[in-house]
């Protein structure tokens, strides 16, 4: 299975320590993913065809350290949003370049929204989501095991987040106002299991 292990976010390291995060040197890593400050971009341990395809600019291999504990609790990257005009050739381009089809293709939000194909990447997963838009990542979701203590955190640090409310896919979500870093950014907590 291939590894999302780098991916690039938009914003400077001010934005991401007001939410949160312990950045140095414009990069924090989160679990597996090393975060790096600037343009949205992503970059996998093994890739089987042309990266280039997926239209998302592609970050080489860094040598990074391990990650320092974040005061919002994050532990994980749950997933990225990639927009794409299409899901079919979005689909056939990222099995061709992952090497693995996708875990599930569905409407999660019934037939009126948008289809969406997933795909495993480690830790995270890939939320391909057609848009009829040019290939482009949108957002990132972090997972935290406390999303009150993770609003409380941001709110501490001077990000501005919303409250949490229900997640479509179960749990718990809060997003940070999207003017913040001109992305989608939200913050997860798990579904209890029962």
């Amino acid at each position: 299975m291939p590894n999302l292990t780098r991916l690039g976010l938009p914003g400077d390291e001010q934005s991401w320590a007001a939410l949160g995060f312990t950045v140095t040197d414009g990069r924090f890593r989160v679990g597996q993913v090393e975060c790096v400050l600037g343009e949205a971009a992503w970059g996998f341990d093994e890739t089987h065809a042309d990266p280039a395809t997926l239209g998302v600019p592609y970050l080489e291999s860094a040598a990074s350290e391990s990650g320092a504990a974040h005061p919002n609790g994050v532990t994980i990257v749950d997933h990225v949003v990639y927009w794409v005009p299409e899901l079919d050739s979005a689909v056939t381009d990222l099995t061709a370049v992952l090497g693995v089809p996708p875990r599930r293709r569905f409407f999660p939000r019934g037939p009126e929204g948008p289809e969406m194909a997933f795909y495993r990447v480690g830790e995270p997963f890939i939320e391909a989501v057609t848009s009829g838009l040019p290939p482009a990542l949108v957002g990132v979701a972090f997972m935290t095991a406390d999303l009150d203590a993770a609003v409380a955190a941001v709110r501490a640090a001077g990000g501005p987040i919303g409250d949490p409310k229900p997640a479509v896919q179960g749990g718990r979500i809060a997003g940070v106002w999207r003017g913040h870093v001109q992305w989608g950014v939200a913050f997860m907590e798990p579904k209890p299991r029962n």
